[in-house]
């Protein structure tokens, strides 16, 4: 279960009011045989909370950045809800049209609405939370491949991480090794990963240590997801660092 807690940050605790409340499951996976799902929202406040519940199309640009907008591809009740302390409610969400090709995302969130009751002084702000769960609606033939092409320049290495399938995977990470003539490790960087949407891309770029190239012979990228792991390499030369 995501626990969403009153302070955005220890330091911050005087200064903003929030709700305290918890969100299962993290993930609702959809298909033909799975037409509908169940979320439960709990209030783990001692104050009632107020939810208003939002589907959000989810999809990635060129750059693998995530936009988002408005749709009503999703069925879900209720929309809104008034959640009593420590106890929880549940709302169930479904699709109208199934997935045909690929798989289509959603984020489906749960907001928390304005206490009216409770308003802004002098040593506090109101402020309200909301959490996004990702919904994915799989098509009948699933195909989870992807590549990776690397390449140097400018001082700089880029791992290109398209998912070449027609569902998601979530990268855990994108890891850089450079090796040297003999075959040992000159350098080892980890990038955080995150969800690929089928047929969407994303570059992953580090920064090389200057004197890197003048020793190195050998880049290799390497990107890892449950079930996949993609691996790419190129001879580094001296002009890729300049």
């Amino acid at each position: 279960m995501k626990t969403l807690v009153a302070c955005l940050a220890a330091g911050f605790a005087s200064l903003a009011f929030a709700g305290n409340f918890g969100v299962s499951p993290l993930r609702v996976d959809l298909d033909r045989g799975t037409k509908s799902a169940l979320l439960t929202v709990s209030n783990d406040d001692s104050r009632p909370l107020g939810f208003q519940i939002r589907a959000m199309q989810w999809t990635q640009d060129e750059a693998g950045a995530d936009r988002y907008e408005a749709t009503a591809d999703l069925v879900y009740f209720p929309q809104q809800l008034k959640i009593p302390p420590k106890e929880r409610r549940v709302v169930r969400v479904g699709y109208k049209v199934p997935a045909t090709q690929a798989e289509k995302a959603y984020r489906l969130y749960v907001e928390e609405l304005a206490d009216p009751t409770r308003s802004p002084t002098q040593t506090g702000v109101a402020i309200t939370l909301r959490f996004g769960i990702p919904v994915f609606l799989r098509p009948a033939d699933q195909r989870l491949t992807g590549e990776v092409k690397l390449s140097a320049a400018q001082g700089a290495a880029t791992a290109q991480v398209r998912n070449t399938g027609n569902v998601h995977f979530r990268l855990a990470s994108v890891r850089y090794t450079a090796l040297g003539a003999g075959g040992e490790t000159l350098l080892e960087r980890s990038l955080d990963g995150w969800y690929l949407l089928a047929g969407a891309q994303r570059p992953y770029r580090l920064a090389l240590p200057a004197g890197l190239c003048a020793q190195a012979r050998l880049l290799r990228a390497e990107a890892t997801a449950e079930g996949l792991s993609l691996r790419a390499e190129r001879a580094l030369e001296p002009g890729d660092c300049r």
